[in-house]
């Protein structure tokens, strides 16, 4: 990295903006001595826009996002795991588990060895506290072989796990826009030394909040396309500002898609099923059912047959699903058809949902790898997202932990 004028102007600049964050969003640091770690190996950028569907990128301009598509790799779409929630595919990314097996079933569910649930949100102290991670995250794999992780908002990076917390983070609100998180890791990048992050991440919630409100073909959502795309091109500003755009890898994901979820389409499973005989977690594309005692078998045959669904017992959830193996997963599972929402009584669907069979195309998200890494100008098919944390990890020439995935699916986007 050079050190002219323009590169103390920007550091000058990014620091007082991220100055600003810090005050707003109190940033920690894991305060471990640096003596304790290597030599960093090429930084990695992990973005995730949090429901980014597949075709957005089809959806209105992008220019941003199309530069690092043009000069890097490109899935034709990035398969989400069941459920195709927010927090579990997060989880699966950073760790190469299927959410079975690291543990985050759901966005919000119930452990009975602890007797209480996990829950999300800005302020959720669930989601900080790492007991509910059965994996380890790609940023404890980093830390533990003495490279540094920085991460200015991913779920759960906020957590101790293992004993270990990235180098630094910041606990989660939602007030720092896309271009403040941006600027945290243009700023990290300007460490040196074996101070300088060899993985960085962020997240963008705007795309998923937007869709969950108006829908994924409204306008609103196609302007929240937009800022997350100008977000990008801050990104590829800030990097060849440090002169350092081609010497990054930059990974860019997300968790699931979006589809359409009318209020015509909806499940009342009061009209089925006696709410006093069941407790349920969850609600639209999916409802997860404990029956009282004795109810089980009555209350599986009640759900038969219900038009637009599919039910099952937990034992006889469909292998391709991954989902059976947890004690967090619920006796009976009741799976609506796409665009359709099972809901109590008085509930209704937001314009826009996510949740439902990974094979629906609507839920296919994005992949993009831009950087020494990645091959150029490569269009590469489908990757379910389970194998990402392989391909990270040959990135970083670090060794992964016990995972699901395969270095084989995802080594067709990199270099030889």
């Amino acid at each position: 990295m050079k050190n002219n004028p323009l590169i103390l102007l920007i550091f000058f600049l990014i620091s007082c903006n991220v100055g600003e964050v810090h005050d707003a969003i109190h940033g920690s640091s894991s305060g471990r001595d640096l003596s304790n770690y290597g030599e960093p190996s090429a930084p990695l950028i992990l973005i995730s826009i949090d429901g980014f569907r597949w075709d957005y990128l089809d959806k209105t301009e992008t220019p941003n996002l199309d530069r690092l598509v043009s000069n890097g790799s490109k899935a034709e779409g990035l398969k989400t795991v069941y459920p195709s929630k927010t927090f579990p595919n997060h989880i699966s990314i950073v760790t190469g588990n299927y959410p079975s097996n690291h543990g985050i079933i759901s966005n919000y569910f119930y452990d009975s060895d602890f007797d209480e649930y996990f829950y999300i949100g800005a302020g959720s102290k669930a989601a900080q506290d790492g007991k509910w991670i059965e994996a380890e995250p790609i940023w404890v794999t980093v830390e533990k072989q003495a490279k540094r992780a920085m991460i200015m908002f991913w779920p759960m990076s906020d957590a101790e796990i293992m004993g270990i917390r990235p180098s630094k983070y910041f606990v989660y609100n939602e007030t720092p826009t896309n271009i403040d998180r941006i600027d945290q890791l243009l700023s990290w990048l300007l460490h040196v030394g074996n101070a300088r992050p060899s993985f960085l991440a962020s997240y963008f919630s705007i795309v998923d909040s937007i869709g969950h409100s108006y829908g994924p073909d409204a306008d609103e959502t196609i302007e929240a396309i937009r800022d997350v795309d100008k977000a990008i091109g801050h990104l590829i500003d800030g990097l060849e500002a440090q002169n350092i755009l081609n010497e990054v890898n930059i990974m860019i994901v997300s968790d699931h898609g979006m589809t359409e979820t009318p209020d015509t389409k909806v499940i009342n499973i009061a009209d089925y099923i006696n709410l006093d005989d069941v407790i349920t977690i969850g609600g639209g594309p999916f409802m997860e059912i404990r029956p009282n005692e004795d109810k089980l078998e009555s209350i599986y045959q009640a759900l038969q047959n219900i038009d637009n669904t599919q039910v099952f017992k937990k034992e006889d959830i469909p292998e391709k699903f991954h989902y059976k193996n947890n004690d967090r997963i619920e006796p009976i599972l009741l799976l609506a058809d796409e665009h359709w929402s099972i809901m109590k009584p008085g509930r209704t669907p937001a314009a826009g949902s996510h949740g439902y069979d990974p094979d629906y195309q609507s839920m296919n998200g994005i992949f993009i790898g831009h950087g020494p890494a990645f091959k150029s100008e490569f269009s590469g098919p489908e990757i379910q997202l389970v194998h990402l944390y392989e391909m990270m990890c040959k990135i970083l020439d670090i060794t992964p932990a016990s995972n699901d995935g395969s270095l084989d699916v995802g080594s067709v986007f990199l270099k030889d």
